[in-house]
């Protein structure tokens, strides 16, 4: 998006000029010690900064431990990858490599790398930082570093699918596949697959999650430019590949609360909000001074029951439970209408959508009738412990209120639901270890892939990462596994719904809605796209 830009008053054009001659005599310093340097003139001349709102800190700068959207987001704009996703798309457009070539049997993919790009340490890109990234990544590899417990996502997204990084000269590198693999590229520009400097892999993962080297358009200039459950203020990289980007800083500010969010970006305090609820984003439309900024939401919002635990393992309790809810009265009451009623797993942007899918409307008469046949009545009610988390995200803004208009839906068909809730890390980490029975749940899309939704979430080989349902399927396991070898992308399309209509049979989730996505900034913020995959790059947004 783009607007008409105010003309700048004498005052702030000497402030441009007084930080381009710091910035200019400063040129000549060792890259090492340049990067402080800048920032410092950039404080000094209270440089132009992008203040970027969210709710909970960043968790890692590391791209290869990041578990959280907060880091993917920072990540995505101190690292880049291979390939990149076009601005405000989840096609794929040249990052680190400028150009590619898959061969015929799909087993082969060889990228032509971009010349002449240093790491913010100063280290050149090449070909053997991509062979010391792979190896580092990948269990058993030379120099590997895996962990499954900070690596949560490296095996599901990238290493499985590989078997083989290796240099063919400088600027070339090959990957060898041990079956075709459809969305690797996809997955190749998810912010996880960010680069980092062999000189920071050297030294460990505890080193590079708070020390981070990329070649992206902002770097951490000094570790304590990173206040944890404060701030982090990256410095823009003039020697950017991309070009340099427009503002001197980014600040990523953690403002806890979302009515506190909007309240300071109506201040000019943030010039970004994100992760506001439904009534914040409807009070921000009524603001001149602010503009929403949305789009259709390539997202997910459910209930998971584990289907290896009572009472879950009974189809018939987790399509009750489903009949049960009246989803257009959750959009309409507690989201203004702004979560798209959900009839399965795939949102309505997804290619593979299915807008025929059978699904569950409401009716609670069908729900009491299942859960009769599933042993269930006023004699014997079914309880169980529902899990939520209390922090707003971005497939559902108001956090634990949701758990709460649940249990009232299921009270009413005789059900008794009693919420616990839990810290969001812990959340997470107690539910991949088979920890919860039935717990809020949803996706962000990573990559534009249905194959990140249902193979990500619901195959059997998921189960303990993306698959906390614990759902295992042979016949949807195998449709998800030919979806993924078959090029064609009509046929594709064809596995994925008659796998999507299996598992929204079999019930392993309560299938809720899809959220717009929404970001409320300044109206002097501009070029700031929202991305499909719920990460922002920052290097061409500026500020007037």
């Amino acid at each position: 998006m783009s607007r008409q830009e105010p003309r700048l008053g004498r005052r702030d054009l000497l402030k441009m000029t007084g930080a381009a001659a710091g910035a200019a005599a400063l040129g000549t310093l060792d890259p090492r010690h340049r990067w402080a340097a800048e920032a410092a003139v950039a404080r000094q001349n209270g440089g132009s900064a992008i203040v970027f709102g969210v709710g909970t800190d960043v968790d890692e700068l590391d791209p290869r431990q990041t578990d959280t959207q907060e880091g993917y987001i920072a990540n995505a704009n101190v690292y880049d990858c291979l390939v990149l996703y076009d601005l405000g798309a989840t096609t794929i457009r040249p990052g680190l490599a400028e150009s590619w070539e898959i061969s015929d049997d799909g087993l082969t993919y060889t990228f032509h790398l971009r010349q002449g790009v240093k790491f913010h340490d100063g280290a050149a890109f090449n070909a053997d930082a991509v062979v010391t990234w792979f190896n580092s990544i990948k269990e058993g590899a030379p120099g590997s570093q895996y962990d499954a417990t900070k690596m949560v996502y490296m095996q599901d997204f990238i290493t499985v699918w590989i078997d083989r990084v290796e240099a063919v000269d400088d600027a070339t590198v090959t990957m060898t596949l041990p079956k075709p693999y459809a969305p690797l590229l996809a997955n190749l520009a998810i912010p996880i697959a960010g680069i980092p400097s062999p000189a920071i892999i050297g030294k460990g993962l505890d080193y590079v999650a708070v020390n981070p080297s990329g070649t992206g358009a902002f770097r951490l200039a000094r570790a304590d430019d990173w206040v944890r459950d404060s701030q982090m203020v990256l410095t823009a990289n003039p020697d950017y590949w991309g070009g340099a980007p427009k503002v001197e800083q980014l600040i990523i500010k953690v403002v806890p609360e979302a009515s506190a969010r909007l309240q300071q970006v109506e201040a000019g305090e943030l010039d970004i909000a994100w992760a506001l609820t439904p009534e914040d984003v409807e009070r921000a439309r009524g603001n001149p001074d602010l503009v929403v900024v949305e789009d259709a939401g390539l997202n997910t919002n459910c209930v998971e029951f584990n289907v290896t635990k009572e009472p879950f393992t009974s189809k018939e309790v987790r399509q009750a439970l489903n009949y049960a809810i009246n989803k257009q009265e959750l959009s309409d009451g507690l989201y203004n209408g702004n979560m798209v009623p959900a009839g399965g797993v795939l949102p309505p942007v997804d290619w593979a959508y299915n807008p025929d899918l059978k699904s569950y409307p409401y009716d609670p008469d069908k729900a009491k009738e299942l859960l009769k046949a599933a042993g269930y009545d006023e004699s014997k009610p079914l309880t169980f412990t529902f899990m939520a988390y209390t922090v707003p995200r971005g497939y559902n803004p108001v956090g634990d209120r949701l758990a709460t208009a649940i249990q009232e839906y299921w009270s009413q068909v005789g059900v008794q639901a009693n919420i616990q809730t839990a810290e969001w890390t812990q959340y997470r980490a107690d539910r991949r270890a088979d920890q919860f029975q039935c717990s809020l749940s949803g996706w962000m899309g990573d990559n534009g892939d249905p194959d990140n939704f249902l193979f990500s979430l619901l195959a059997g080989e998921s189960k303990g990462a993306g698959n906390t349902a614990f759902y295992d399927n042979p016949k949807v396991n195998d449709l998800l596994l030919k979806a993924q070898e078959e090029s064609n992308q009509d046929e594709r399309k064809k596995l994925y719904q008659q796998a999507e209509q299996i598992i929204v049979d079999d019930a392993p989730w309560a299938f809720l809605g899809y959220q717009k996505h929404q970001v409320v900034t300044r109206a002097n913020i501009t070029d700031f796209e929202i991305q499909p995959t719920y990460i922002y790059y920052f290097a061409g947004t500026s500020k007037a």
